[in-house]
This record gives structure tokens, sequence and C-alpha cells, in this order.
């Protein structure tokens, strides 16, 4: 569905300013700490941002790792004495986190900014764009799944989900919803037509556990988010991976925050330069999925093949009322866990 990008640029053509700016600076002895998530993401941030800075200036990074509840609740309770100075959040947390003054505004005056996308730095910077599909079982669905297939009365029982609250579930209510003729701001057609789903096979909490269940043909399909899904893919030949077309997929942005007020402001702006540059964001494109929002990226064919790599892209997937959501979650968690769980 998604169209294909072309060959990286060189680091040094990122058009964003050069490492050497910062490197007449000594920070031995100081340490960036940096909220983001682990696995292939920490794993990328560290080769191609922290190690270089810590190289090029003597500093130390430090990586916490979690979910972005975990780096909120950090960043709001540190608020007037912070200790991170990096946190990736997402897309829906991030106008709330700049709203209530705990992360910086994006400056519209860096190269940096101007790297990025029109209209996608939302809260802080645009860091990657992926999309809620259906992971598959292939041996089970045949053919790439749309969303109405989950409900097929042939796979009743065989389709699980993702633990709410998270983008996953959001995903699905407002994608149960747009298939009820309505959209997310009616929940109560969402939820109806959630009822069809049940019984839910399980409910995931991590990729291991749920390709576990599909290997074992356990579990038909599942929404999940593309990057963490195509990433894995290469281990698990019988799961495929679809975007789907009627209703599209539900746009998931990450999002890259400086704090406010943080003790490194100067290696947190560094951070940031290196992280949305073209060679991280290449890098981000071709080993994990993860669409770039640097207009300045340019992929192969074969790199673009699964990811979402350009405004056009973004405007065609489903894209949620997020304030909204957000306001309705306490209210949908229970009702997720009592009407579509029966917990």
């Amino acid at each position: 569905m998604l169209k294909k990008l072309t060959t990286a640029l060189l680091a040094g053509a990122i058009g964003l300013p050069a490492a050497g700016a910062f490197a007449a600076d000594d920070y031995s002895g100081h340490t960036l700490v940096v909220g983001v998530w682990g696995g292939d993401i920490e794993r990328l941030l560290r080769e191609n941002v922290a190690e270089p800075i810590e190289e090029e200036t003597g500093a130390s990074v430090e990586f916490v790792l979690g979910g972005t509840g975990d780096r909120m609740a950090r960043i709001y309770a540190e608020k007037d004495n912070p200790t991170m100075d990096v946190a990736f959040l997402n897309m829906y947390e991030a106008p709330q986190a700049l709203s209530d003054g705990i992360v910086l505004p994006p400056d519209p005056e860096t190269d940096m900014y101007k790297a990025i996308w029109d209209g996608m730095n939302n809260g802080c910077y645009a860091m990657s764009l992926v999309g809620l599909g259906i992971a598959y079982n292939k041996n089970i669905v045949s053919e790439a799944p749309e969303w109405e297939d989950m409900w097929d009365p042939e796979y009743n029982g065989m389709i699980a989900v993702a633990q709410y609250p998270g983008s996953e579930g959001d995903g699905l209510i407002g994608v149960a919803a747009r298939l009820a003729g309505a959209d997310e701001h009616d929940p109560d057609a969402a939820f109806e037509k959630l009822q069809g789903l049940k019984p839910i096979a399980m409910t995931y909490t991590n990729l291991d556990e749920i390709f576990a269940m599909m290997d074992a043909g356990e579990v038909a399909m599942a929404p999940m988010i593309s990057g963490y899904v195509l990433s894995a893919l290469k281990e698990h030949p019988d799961i495929g991976f679809s975007f789907p077309s009627d209703p599209g997929p539900v746009l998931v942005r990450d999002m890259l925050c400086l704090v406010k007020d943080s003790p490194e402001p100067e290696l947190a702006k560094m951070f940031a330069e290196k992280a949305l540059g073209v060679a991280n964001q290449t890098d981000y494109a071709e080993q994990i999925f993860f669409g770039p929002t640097n207009s300045m990226v340019e992929l192969s064919e074969e790199a673009s093949a699964d990811v979402i790599d350009t405004p056009e892209e973004v405007e065609s997937l489903v894209q949620l009322d997020w304030p909204y959501v957000i306001g309705e979650r306490s209210d949908w968690t229970q009702r997720w866990n009592k009407e579509l769980l029966e917990q």
C-alpha cells in the first residue's frame, strides 16, 4: 500500500548543523539523560546519536528505558527540578506536555525544525511515523486482511488485542466506530461493533507473546503498530502484516521533546539534531520500519515499501481526534475491560 523511498543520503548531507559546530565545547563530567523506549530504537539512538556525542564532547549519555507513561510521570513530578533532558513521547502526549509547561516548544528558527515536514511538529519535534495495521497468521488468513475481516465468523475467538489503554486500542476503537458508520466521537457505536470480536483470544503486552500465539495457530489476527511488527517479521516467516485500505491504517507519530529547564539544554539540542538528522532517520526506516519525518531523507523503493514517508501518505491515514480520545480514556478503559474483555 505505502509507497517506497530511495538510497540513503550521506551523513554529511543532513541539512542540519554539523556535529563539529558543538565540538569545541568540552562537556566532560556532564551527563545527558534521555527517556526512550528500549530495543532497536535504543540501539540506533545509541549508535547514531549518543556515541558520537560522547566522542565529540566528553559527556556521558544515560538512557532511561520504559514506556511513555513512565516518562510522563517523571517529568511531571520533576517539573520544578527536572533531571531528564530529552523525553520521547507519543503524538497525543506531546501537545499536553507543552500546554502544561513541562517541555519546550519546537523552535521554528532551527534547521532541524525546518527539515521536518510542515505541520508535523505538534507540541514537540516529530520523530517518526508509523501506522496501526493488522498482523496475521498467513497459514490461517490467506490474503492480507482488511479491518472488517477481523469480524469474519471464521476467525471467531482468534482475535487478539493489546493491553488498554494504549495507541493500539485507541486505534481499534476508532476503526470499529468507522466500520459502524461513525467515528471515535460515538463510542457507543464503536463498542457495539467491538462486541463482534468476542471472545478475545488474548490481551498481549509484548510482541514475543503474541507472535508465539500466532505461530502456534491460536491467534489469527491482531491490530499492531507497523514499525514494531515489520522489524520482527524476519524471525516469524508465517506472520504477515497488512495496511488495510477501508478505512486505512491509523496514524501514530512519535515525538522528541526537550524538557523545559533541563540540566543540559545544549547537549539536549545536539541530541535532537542528530536524532532528527538524515543518517539516523534513514536507519530508522531501513532497519526498524519507522517512517522518517525529515523531508531530506531519500530511501530506495525497497526501503520505502512498508513505511509512511510523505505528507500525502500521512493525509491518507486515519487520524484520530487525540485530545478527545485522551479525555475519554478513563471511561473507555472501563468499557474495554467490561464490555470487550468481560472482566
